[in-house]
């Protein structure tokens, strides 16, 4: 564990989770576990853009684009990344959502099972040192975000990791099974072993974009709303009533790459194979529970909602731009664009996921994870982070 000769490659580190995952190698499980820390990602970035820590040992790459066929994958690589055969751990966090929010679902999962073939086969050919690989995945392993077969999928919670996958047709596009399967095929005979690692809806941060999470448009309508109302205002949950009382187990993207990193790196040969299910906490946490914790973060009183529907929290947003210049004058923050498609993200974890989902974390605990996250601080602490890069004002900056 703390020989400094290994070498992570991390792939997607332009995302919450490879990001997370990029940040917490520098000093995780020890300073000294990693030498280097190769982070890819397919737009151009500076290291200083990506926000990553300024540390020698951390370089970024750029270019290499898993969408195209293995022979141009193993070229990108070989002309962008120095000594690649030095690499002993590898991180897949690359997702491509190309086609997301639309109905062609299995044209995601295609470009998505493509690219974890190209990014699994190039790594296998290049890095003949590999010593373990993880694949992060998540709780759609239990058919919870199938919407167009909800009444056909059964959902027992807690979830386990040994509960048999989704039949086809309505577990098809569920691109997770094709990513673990073609990991088992390519790691027979190999000397490399792996593991799969399934969070549930991840809280997270990336300081250059706003990505594929609901925390930082959240933590903005929080803000402006309370710029907006003062302190006190009540702010009701912004879903509907079933959303307001279902129970999961939220995933915090630093505690998600901890265990990623701990399992490939203190535990590779009780992982190697397997599945582990990854959150703050097994203790399930409705909305009920976490909205007063979250409006309250923000000097609000978090109530129940108000109606049956989502509150269009998009639409309060565009007709509050005015104040939301104000307010980033006023604290000296950074501007933010929250896209449609940022919002339609929200408002499907708003109203669509809807069932008791939460996960079972005896596995993990089994082989020595213990940290934990109280139910609702997960959120807290992106909203620190934030606060930090100067997005939304720190909580005790509200004049």
């Amino acid at each position: 564990m703390g020989s400094n000769k290994n070498v992570a490659l991390v792939f997607g580190a332009s995302g919450i989770s490879g990001w997370a995952v990029a940040k917490n190698l520098v000093s995780y499980p020890t300073p000294e576990t990693f030498s280097r820390i190769i982070a890819l990602t397919h737009r151009p970035r500076t290291l200083e853009q990506s926000g990553l820590p300024q540390d020698s040992r951390i370089e970024l790459h750029s270019g290499v684009d898993l969408r195209g066929n293995l022979d141009q994958v193993l070229g990108q690589m070989k002309d962008k990344i120095p000594n690649l055969n030095e690499v002993t751990h590898m991180y897949y966090c690359a997702y491509s959502n190309a086609t997301a929010y639309t109905e062609n679902v299995l044209e995601i999962r295609n470009i998505n099972v493509g690219m974890t073939h190209n990014a699994v086969h190039a790594t296998d050919k290049l890095c003949p040192e590999l010593k373990f690989l993880v694949l992060q995945t998540g709780t759609n392993n239990y058919g919870v975000a199938v919407f167009q077969y909800m009444d056909k999928i059964e959902i027992n919670p807690p979830l386990k990791e040994d509960t048999p996958r989704i039949p086809s047709p309505y577990g098809d596009e569920i691109f997770y099974y094709a990513q673990v399967d073609l990991i088992k095929e390519a790691a027979k005979g190999k000397s490399w072993g792996w593991c799969e690692v399934r969070p549930d809806q991840i809280l997270g941060f990336v300081p250059n974009v706003t990505g594929m999470t609901y925390v930082e448009p959240l933590g903005l309508y929080l803000a402006l709303y309370r710029y907006v109302n003062g302190a006190g205002a009540e702010v009701p949950f912004p879903g509907t009533l079933k959303n307001f009382v279902y129970t999961n187990t939220d995933s915090s993207q630093d505690l998600i790459s901890k265990s990623e990193i701990y399992l490939s790196v203190v535990k590779p040969e009780e992982a190697n194979g397997e599945a582990f299910n990854i959150a703050d906490s097994a203790d399930p946490g409705s909305w009920s529970r976490k909205w007063p914790i979250l409006a309250g973060h923000f000097g609000l009183k978090g109530s129940n909602p108000t109606e049956d529907a989502w509150s269009n929290l998009d639409v309060w947003w565009n007709e509050h731009q005015e104040q939301y210049k104000e307010m980033c004058e006023k604290y000296g923050l950074h501007f933010r664009t929250i896209p449609p498609e940022s919002w339609i993200f929200v408002k499907a974890g708003f109203t669509l996921l809807d069932r008791n989902r939460e996960m079972s974390l005896d596995k993990i605990r089994s082989v020595g994870f213990a940290e934990e996250i109280p139910v609702g601080h997960g959120h807290c602490r992106i909203f620190d982070r934030l606060a930090e890069a100067k997005f939304i004002p720190a909580e005790c900056s509200f004049a």
